[in-house]
């Protein structure tokens, strides 16, 4: 019997600016490029990796926080099409049912359940969590088999990991037994002995815990979301490319899914990125 689960990864750290929702989006499009079906939900109400992707947040009807909020709103009218990747975005309209969420019972549990529906129709499933706790954060730790932690190589790089892994303890002994971390992954990596210290210190303490792909710092990475746009779109020779093609990789063999796609970053996958809601 084949008891293989898509595996669902949370991309996720509390810590803002430390290339969270620029993983999600790339990493999500890196795999596409690897011939995996992807399906990236936003659960920040700020919608950034909706518009990363290019979709406008006026044009959303169906979102996230419909499919949260009512366990009969169809799943589908929630789905953007795109060039092997899906979306379910979020509009700043999550804010209010994630203010909602607290006074339903087991509600942090409803994006697991919604997510199990759809769950065979991929390869592999991402979500971009917002960066504070609450509601949406849990909620993301319960529907989550696997963490990405992007930590980026600053001096304060490594504050609040520590309340994060509190948090995953906690859901873990609770109502996710099987949640746990893939990896570390050091961002905005730059030639500075900071950035080293922080590599050491990653090293140091989470060892075989931490990617080796370093995501490097790049002008591309910060101008793709604000046109729209994965790297892959916009700068598919790029450094950044490279870096999370080669994150990809890492995630596919950690995984064990699909079968890595030797070569370059610099197939340019068909525009746009999402072609509008799926109704069916």
């Amino acid at each position: 019997m084949n008891t293989f689960r898509t595996p669902i990864l949370a991309v996720a750290n509390q810590k803002g600016g430390v290339g969270k929702t620029t993983t999600a989006i790339n990493l999500a499009q890196a795999l596409a490029l690897q011939d995996l079906k992807v399906l990236l939900v936003d659960l920040d109400p700020q919608g950034n990796a909706s518009q990363g992707v290019g979709v406008r947040l006026e044009t959303i009807e169906g979102s996230i926080a419909e499919l949260i909020r009512s366990r009969d709103y169809p799943i589908e009218s929630a789905v953007y099409q795109g060039q092997g990747i899906d979306l379910i975005p979020a509009t700043p309209h999550l804010s209010r049912v994630e203010r909602e969420m607290v006074g339903i019972t087991n509600s942090e549990l409803r994006l697991a359940h919604r997510l199990d529906a759809v769950r065979d129709r991929y390869s592999v499933i991402i979500l971009d969590t917002p960066p504070t706790f609450g509601p949406l954060m849990n909620s993301a730790l319960n529907a989550a088999d696997r963490l990405i932690v992007p930590v980026d190589s600053g001096f304060f790089a490594l504050m609040g990991i520590k309340e994060l892994l509190a948090e995953v303890d906690e859901i873990r002994q609770g109502t996710n037994p099987r949640l746990d971390v893939l990896g570390y992954l050091l961002t905005l990596a730059d030639p500075t002995n900071i950035a080293g210290q922080t590599w050491e210190t990653l090293l140091s303490n989470f060892k075989e815990k931490v990617f080796e792909t370093r995501i490097r710092r790049s002008v591309k990475l910060k101008e793709a979301p604000a046109l729209g746009k994965t790297i892959y779109h916009h700068a598919p020779d790029s450094v950044g490319a490279r870096d999370y093609l080669g994150l990809a990789q890492e995630v596919m063999m950690r995984l064990g899914i699909g079968e890595v796609v030797q070569g370059e970053a610099s197939s340019r996958p068909a525009l746009s990125v999402v072609q509008g809601a799926r109704h069916e």
